[in-house]
């Protein structure tokens, strides 16, 4: 069904700068009220920054916002951080950068909150990827997931085994010392299977879900299955899903999908649909084995935005999303949007239209009756990106 309209209030909690404070932020995580999150570029040295957001102690008051740390600053640190932070243990926070490192492909960097407020935050550079064609694969343009046993798992875009160079899903194991760099575990090293891919998500079960931009049977993109590895070290079997055709049932997997608690997995695509503008997938598990794909929703940009690339949040029963792009005035730089399912099938809502100076991105946050995102621009002289919130 088309998309609706919205009279959901919509509040801007702050605008970034650029310098010191980032610039182009790329979704959040919420811990205790405060919201934290990355910025790919910006802060002192211009290569992005960890930020926290805390809400005010008074109604109508402003958020305050801090830099926890500034990439670029020493050498060999890392560059330009996408996707959003992992929360661990002990308040800890685990961040990717695409770029920077020994040998410049990427490291992966933890947080550690002060013992005393209003002292600085640890920074420790963990991992850094090795680059070019051998194992860790590099450019990893995703945050990393932890595991209950304490393990880091996510993925590159790009390297992996042999010559292929389509990327990686790994494995960062704490070292026994409990201090220095981390080791690469396991490794998936993708051969045509799947290509770039897209992000991951980790099951209490120990099941590993992902998706792949491009790669497949059709070249248009995959969702795959692993298996988290033995304490041995064997490699992971990949069992690919669903290959998308590029055709009505999507192309181009924007995002990880979510698991839903009835065992389907739901995700996007950037492209492909009815009018070809981006889809809402449901993939559910069968008694045999595989999995059946149907297209839940199909963007027509007309009035309901097009190209969804933030990962979706399901919260009581409901589908929350957001897409990058529009056509018309009021969501010309993209939308916030609401599915739910009723006898009549699956309903849009648009809970916020953006102009043109927005495009929201990144990791959205269901709380306390709010959904917070960010933007990576933002209107005003900075246009730097900004923070939001829309009261559901």
């Amino acid at each position: 069904m088309a998309g609706a309209g919205s009279k959901n209030q919509f509040e801007v909690l702050y605008k970034f700068a650029g310098s010191p404070d980032g610039e182009t932020p790329q979704g959040l995580i919420s811990r205790n009220g405060i919201l934290y999150g990355a910025t790919t570029y910006g802060g002192a040295y211009g290569f992005g920054t960890v930020f926290a957001l805390t809400p005010p102690a008074s109604a109508g008051e402003k958020w305050t916002e801090t830099v926890l740390y500034s990439f670029g600053g020493v050498t060999d640190d890392g560059r330009y951080p996408f996707g959003s932070p992992a929360p661990g243990p002990g308040g800890v926070l685990y961040v990717t950068t695409a770029f920077g490192g020994h040998y410049g492909w990427g490291t992966v960097y933890q947080l550690t909150p002060p013992a005393a407020p209003g002292d600085p935050w640890a920074a420790t550079q963990i991992f850094y990827f090795y680059g070019g064609s051998v194992v860790s694969g590099y450019y990893p343009y995703q945050g990393v997931v932890v595991a209950n046993t304490g393990e880091l798992y996510g993925v590159a875009s790009q390297g992996g085994y042999g010559y292929y160079d389509y990327g990686t899903v790994f494995q960062l194991v704490p070292p026994a010392s409990g201090s220095g760099l981390w080791n690469l575990g396991a490794l998936y090293s993708f051969n045509g299977d799947g290509r770039d891919p897209a992000g991951i998500i980790l099951t209490p079960q120990g099941q590993i879900y992902g998706a792949t931009h491009f790669g497949g049977a059709y070249g248009a993109g995959t969702m795959f299955e692993l298996a988290t590895p033995p304490p041995s070290g064997s490699p992971w079997n990949q069992n690919l899903i669903y290959a998308f055709t590029g055709g009505g049932d999507g192309d181009v997997p924007s995002q990880p999908p979510v698991l839903a608690s009835n065992g389907a997995l739901y995700g996007t695509t950037g492209a492909g649909g009815s009018a070809g503008n981006g889809t809402v997938y449901k993939l559910a598990p069968q008694p045999d084995g595989t999995w059946t794909e149907t297209v839940i929703y199909s963007f027509s940009a007309s009035v309901d935005g097009k190209m969804p690339n933030s990962p979706l949040v399901i919260h009581n029963g409901i589908i929350y999303g957001a897409t990058i792009s529009g056509t018309t005035r009021d969501n010309a730089g993209g939308t916030v949007f609401e599915l739910q399912l009723s006898a009549a099938g699956w309903t849009e809502k648009i809970l916020h239209g953006f102009g043109a100076a927005a495009g929201p991105s990144g990791s959205l946050v269901v709380n306390g009756g709010f959904i917070y995102g960010t933007t990576a621009s933002s209107p005003g002289a900075s246009g730097a990106g900004m923070v939001y919130r829309i009261k559901l």
